[in-house]
Parts: structure tokens; sequence; C-alpha cells
């Protein structure tokens, strides 16, 4: 289940970033993660609902418990060896929209990116 590594590698970023944004001299301190914005590659073979059961049980008792994990699906740019057609996939289809060719060129696909940390900062009285 690499679903955990995962989690654990944003989780770590998500609170470094909330750790060197606290260290800066007047800023107002941020207390928790309200929510992590990410972008799942279409190839990336992460199962979502795994994903996000894995986010709540490692952010317990961290800033981020109880925060909303969004997973956005990010396109995959395409071409075609048939007709030379370019276009992105946004679902597990691979077939040209042009000329309902199978033989596709494509790299990437594979990555979880943070795209978007939303905090709460402290109340000031």
């Amino acid at each position: 289940m690499h679903e955990a590594a995962l989690v654990q590698g944003l989780l770590r970023t998500a609170v470094r970033a909330v750790e060197e944004h606290n260290a800066r001299p007047g800023t107002r301190r941020v207390e928790r993660i309200s929510r992590l914005t990410c972008r799942l590659g279409l190839l990336s073979c992460v199962e979502p609902e795994t994903l996000r059961a894995c986010f709540e049980l490692f952010a317990e008792d961290g800033p981020a418990q109880g925060a909303d994990l969004v997973l956005e699906t990010a396109p995959l740019d395409c071409r075609c060896d048939a007709c030379g057609a370019t276009f992105a996939l946004t679902r597990r289809h691979f077939v040209c929209p042009a000329c309902g060719g199978e033989r596709l060129h494509f790299s990437g696909g594979h990555g979880l990116t943070l795209m978007g940390l939303e905090v709460e900062a402290e109340k000031i009285p």
C-alpha cells in the first residue's frame, strides 16, 4: 500500500511549510491545517479512498487532524501515433478522440502534487 508512504510525505511537506511560516517573525501563527488540495496523475495507481483513509489515520493528533483532503485528477497530455492529434485525457480511456487510434504517446501522469494548503491562524484577542 504505497498510499501510506504518499500520505506521510504529503503531511511532512505540509507541516514543514507551517513550521517555516510560524518561524518567521511578525506573522500570525498557524494553528492548524484545514485543507490540502492535491493533484493526482491519471496513471498514479493511487486509490483515492485508501489515500483519504491513510490521511485521516496519519493526520491524527497533528496540525492536520480533521483537515479536508481534496483530490483532483491531472489531465494527461497525449499524442496519437496514427493521426498526430494532441489532446489531454482526463480519464483512463486510452483512445484518440480524433481517429479512435489506440497507439498513444504520453509522459508523466504518475505524481501526487500538493497544489494548495489552507490553514487557520491563531485568533488575536
